[in-house]
Protein backbone atom coordinates (compact mmCIF):
# COMPACT_ATOMS: atom_id res chain seq x y z
CA UNK A 1 0.00 0.00 0.00
CA UNK A 2 1.44 3.27 -1.04
CA UNK A 3 2.37 6.23 1.49
CA UNK A 4 -0.48 8.93 1.32
CA UNK A 5 0.25 12.91 2.07
CA UNK A 6 -0.85 13.01 5.90
CA UNK A 7 -1.72 9.36 6.49
CA UNK A 8 1.22 9.57 9.27
CA UNK A 9 -0.52 10.28 12.84
CA UNK A 10 1.71 13.30 14.71
CA UNK A 11 1.34 15.22 17.96
CA UNK A 12 0.63 18.13 15.56
CA UNK A 13 -3.09 20.11 16.61
CA UNK A 14 -5.17 19.07 13.79
CA UNK A 15 -8.46 21.15 12.58
CA UNK A 16 -10.25 18.00 12.76
CA UNK A 17 -12.31 18.92 9.96
CA UNK A 18 -13.26 16.84 6.24
CA UNK A 19 -12.56 19.91 4.34
CA UNK A 20 -9.90 19.40 2.09
CA UNK A 21 -8.49 23.03 2.81
CA UNK A 22 -8.70 22.15 6.31
CA UNK A 23 -6.45 18.74 5.58
CA UNK A 24 -4.40 20.85 3.72
CA UNK A 25 -3.50 23.27 6.59
CA UNK A 26 -3.31 20.42 9.18
CA UNK A 27 0.12 19.54 6.47
CA UNK A 28 1.34 22.66 5.41
CA UNK A 29 -0.28 25.57 7.61
CA UNK A 30 2.38 25.11 10.99
CA UNK A 31 4.96 28.25 11.15
CA UNK A 32 7.51 27.48 9.21
CA UNK A 33 6.63 24.76 7.36
CA UNK A 34 6.31 26.90 3.73
CA UNK A 35 9.44 28.78 4.28
CA UNK A 36 11.06 25.57 4.96
CA UNK A 37 9.98 24.04 1.62
CA UNK A 38 10.69 27.60 -0.13
CA UNK A 39 14.56 27.17 1.18
CA UNK A 40 14.53 23.48 0.27
CA UNK A 41 13.57 24.72 -3.38
CA UNK A 42 15.96 27.81 -3.03
CA UNK A 43 19.23 25.63 -2.57
CA UNK A 44 19.43 24.88 0.91
CA UNK A 45 19.31 21.02 1.93
CA UNK A 46 21.72 21.19 5.15
CA UNK A 47 19.71 22.13 8.28
CA UNK A 48 22.18 24.75 9.70
CA UNK A 49 21.66 26.82 6.57
CA UNK A 50 18.06 26.25 6.68
CA UNK A 51 18.42 27.60 10.19
CA UNK A 52 20.34 30.49 9.62
CA UNK A 53 17.85 31.65 6.80
CA UNK A 54 14.86 31.36 8.74
CA UNK A 55 16.20 33.74 11.32
CA UNK A 56 13.66 33.33 14.33
CA UNK A 57 12.95 29.43 14.32
CA UNK A 58 14.30 27.63 16.85
CA UNK A 59 16.43 24.19 16.24
CA UNK A 60 13.99 22.18 17.55
CA UNK A 61 11.10 23.47 15.39
CA UNK A 62 13.23 22.94 12.79
CA UNK A 63 13.98 19.40 13.35
CA UNK A 64 9.96 18.85 14.30
CA UNK A 65 9.02 19.83 10.95
CA UNK A 66 11.68 18.25 8.64
CA UNK A 67 10.50 15.25 10.64
CA UNK A 68 6.79 16.20 9.85
CA UNK A 69 7.31 16.85 5.99
CA UNK A 70 9.41 13.26 5.49
CA UNK A 71 6.85 11.56 7.20
CA UNK A 72 4.02 13.29 5.15
CA UNK A 73 5.94 12.44 1.82
CA UNK A 74 7.25 15.91 0.75
CA UNK A 75 11.12 15.52 1.81
CA UNK A 76 13.44 13.41 1.82
CA UNK A 77 16.59 13.05 4.54
CA UNK A 78 19.68 11.16 2.68
CA UNK A 79 22.94 10.49 4.88
CA UNK A 80 26.15 10.63 3.60
CA UNK A 81 28.50 8.35 5.39
CA UNK A 82 31.76 10.71 5.05
CA UNK A 83 34.42 12.41 7.57
CA UNK A 84 32.51 13.98 9.04
CA UNK A 85 29.08 12.76 8.22
CA UNK A 86 26.53 14.96 6.23
CA UNK A 87 22.78 14.59 6.05
CA UNK A 88 20.76 17.13 3.62
CA UNK A 89 17.28 17.06 2.82
CA UNK A 90 16.22 16.80 -0.85
CA UNK A 91 12.07 17.39 -1.64
CA UNK A 92 9.99 14.93 -3.12
CA UNK A 93 8.16 15.59 -6.17
CA UNK A 94 5.24 15.89 -3.76
CA UNK A 95 7.14 18.31 -2.09
CA UNK A 96 8.13 20.43 -5.37
CA UNK A 97 4.63 20.16 -6.08
CA UNK A 98 4.05 22.75 -3.35
CA UNK A 99 5.80 25.50 -5.48
CA UNK A 100 2.84 26.75 -7.16
CA UNK A 101 1.29 27.65 -4.15
CA UNK A 102 4.11 29.62 -3.02
CA UNK A 103 4.27 31.11 -6.23
CA UNK A 104 0.66 31.80 -5.42
CA UNK A 105 1.33 33.52 -1.97
CA UNK A 106 4.16 35.80 -3.66
CA UNK A 107 1.58 37.18 -7.01
CA UNK A 108 -0.35 38.37 -4.06
CA UNK A 109 2.14 39.87 -1.58
CA UNK A 110 3.12 41.47 -4.69
CA UNK A 111 -0.19 42.89 -5.79
CA UNK A 112 -1.44 43.58 -1.96
CA UNK A 113 1.80 44.65 -0.11
CA UNK A 114 4.43 44.83 -2.68
CA UNK A 115 7.16 43.83 -4.49
CA UNK A 116 10.88 43.39 -4.18
CA UNK A 117 13.03 46.27 -5.72
CA UNK A 118 16.59 46.41 -6.66
CA UNK A 119 17.50 48.97 -4.24
CA UNK A 120 16.44 46.74 -1.73
CA UNK A 121 19.46 44.09 -2.49
CA UNK A 122 21.93 44.77 0.70
CA UNK A 123 19.74 47.00 3.00
CA UNK A 124 16.37 44.51 3.08
CA UNK A 125 17.48 41.48 1.14
CA UNK A 126 20.42 40.09 0.84
CA UNK A 127 21.95 39.02 -2.76
CA UNK A 128 22.20 35.49 -1.69
CA UNK A 129 18.33 35.42 -0.96
CA UNK A 130 17.34 37.05 -3.98
CA UNK A 131 19.51 35.28 -6.50
CA UNK A 132 18.45 31.84 -5.24
CA UNK A 133 14.52 32.23 -3.83
CA UNK A 134 13.52 34.45 -7.19
CA UNK A 135 14.68 31.68 -9.92
CA UNK A 136 13.11 28.84 -7.34
CA UNK A 137 9.63 30.33 -7.19
CA UNK A 138 8.96 31.68 -10.86
CA UNK A 139 10.65 28.39 -12.72
CA UNK A 140 7.94 26.85 -14.95
CA UNK A 141 9.24 24.58 -17.35
CA UNK A 142 6.04 22.90 -18.77
CA UNK A 143 6.83 23.97 -22.31
CA UNK A 144 10.50 22.91 -22.46
CA UNK A 145 10.18 19.88 -20.41
CA UNK A 146 13.62 18.44 -21.93
CA UNK A 147 15.47 21.42 -21.21
CA UNK A 148 18.89 20.69 -19.48
CA UNK A 149 20.99 23.96 -19.04
CA UNK A 150 23.26 25.23 -16.28
CA UNK A 151 24.20 29.18 -15.87
CA UNK A 152 26.20 31.12 -13.50
CA UNK A 153 24.90 34.06 -12.01
CA UNK A 154 27.35 37.05 -10.86
CA UNK A 155 26.02 39.85 -8.96
CA UNK A 156 28.37 42.85 -8.97
CA UNK A 157 29.12 45.14 -5.73
CA UNK A 158 28.51 42.48 -3.29
CA UNK A 159 30.47 41.96 -0.27
CA UNK A 160 30.83 37.97 0.76
CA UNK A 161 29.22 36.03 -1.74
CA UNK A 162 28.35 37.38 -5.06
CA UNK A 163 28.17 34.44 -7.80
CA UNK A 164 25.47 31.39 -7.91
CA UNK A 165 24.89 28.25 -10.09
CA UNK A 166 21.06 27.65 -11.51
CA UNK A 167 21.28 24.33 -12.86
CA UNK A 168 18.03 23.46 -14.77
CA UNK A 169 17.07 19.61 -15.25
CA UNK A 170 14.44 17.06 -15.40
CA UNK A 171 11.38 19.95 -15.17
CA UNK A 172 13.29 21.96 -12.29
CA UNK A 173 15.67 24.40 -11.11
CA UNK A 174 18.29 23.96 -8.42
CA UNK A 175 20.01 26.68 -7.84
CA UNK A 176 23.33 26.60 -5.17
CA UNK A 177 25.85 29.02 -3.96
CA UNK A 178 29.09 29.50 -6.29
CA UNK A 179 29.85 29.24 -9.55
CA UNK A 180 30.01 26.28 -11.60
CA UNK A 181 33.07 26.28 -13.72
CA UNK A 182 31.70 24.33 -16.67
CA UNK A 183 28.29 26.18 -16.78
CA UNK A 184 26.83 26.64 -20.00
CA UNK A 185 26.76 30.44 -19.96
CA UNK A 186 27.81 33.19 -17.62
CA UNK A 187 25.73 36.50 -16.66
CA UNK A 188 27.41 38.98 -14.99
CA UNK A 189 25.35 41.92 -13.97
CA UNK A 190 23.98 44.01 -11.30
CA UNK A 191 20.64 43.51 -9.35
CA UNK A 192 18.76 45.92 -11.57
CA UNK A 193 19.94 43.55 -14.52
CA UNK A 194 19.12 40.36 -12.58
CA UNK A 195 15.61 41.74 -12.08
CA UNK A 196 15.24 42.64 -15.76
CA UNK A 197 17.00 39.29 -16.96
CA UNK A 198 14.01 37.02 -14.13
CA UNK A 199 11.37 39.18 -15.27
CA UNK A 200 12.01 38.78 -19.08
CA UNK A 201 11.97 42.61 -19.89
CA UNK A 202 15.24 42.56 -21.69
CA UNK A 203 17.08 39.37 -23.27
CA UNK A 204 19.66 38.35 -21.16
CA UNK A 205 22.58 39.66 -23.50
CA UNK A 206 21.18 43.31 -22.49
CA UNK A 207 20.73 42.50 -18.92
CA UNK A 208 24.88 42.66 -18.58
CA UNK A 209 27.63 40.79 -19.96
CA UNK A 210 26.45 37.32 -21.14
CA UNK A 211 29.48 34.70 -22.20
CA UNK A 212 27.90 31.68 -23.68
CA UNK A 213 25.03 31.11 -25.81
CA UNK A 214 22.21 33.38 -26.01
CA UNK A 215 20.24 30.76 -27.55
CA UNK A 216 20.64 28.63 -23.89
CA UNK A 217 20.21 31.89 -22.20
CA UNK A 218 16.93 32.67 -23.70
CA UNK A 219 15.47 29.15 -23.01
CA UNK A 220 16.41 29.82 -19.57
CA UNK A 221 15.09 32.89 -19.51
CA UNK A 222 11.35 31.82 -21.03
CA UNK A 223 10.79 29.67 -18.27
CA UNK A 224 10.20 32.45 -15.22
CA UNK A 225 6.71 32.82 -14.41
CA UNK A 226 6.37 36.16 -15.77
CA UNK A 227 4.94 39.12 -13.69
CA UNK A 228 2.96 42.31 -14.27
CA UNK A 229 4.01 45.58 -14.17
Amino acid sequence: MGHRVGAVESQRRGYNHPCLIAQTLDILGDRWTLLILRDLMAGLNRYNDILENCGGMSPNVLSDRLKRLEADGLVTRNYYKELPPRVEYTLTETGWSVRPILMALLDWGRDHIGGISPDQVGQTITADFLVRTLPALQFDATHLPGLAATMTIQITGCTGLDSWTLDVREGHIYPRRKACDTADVHLTTNPAGFFEFIHGRQPAEQCGELVGSRETAAAIQSCFHSTPE
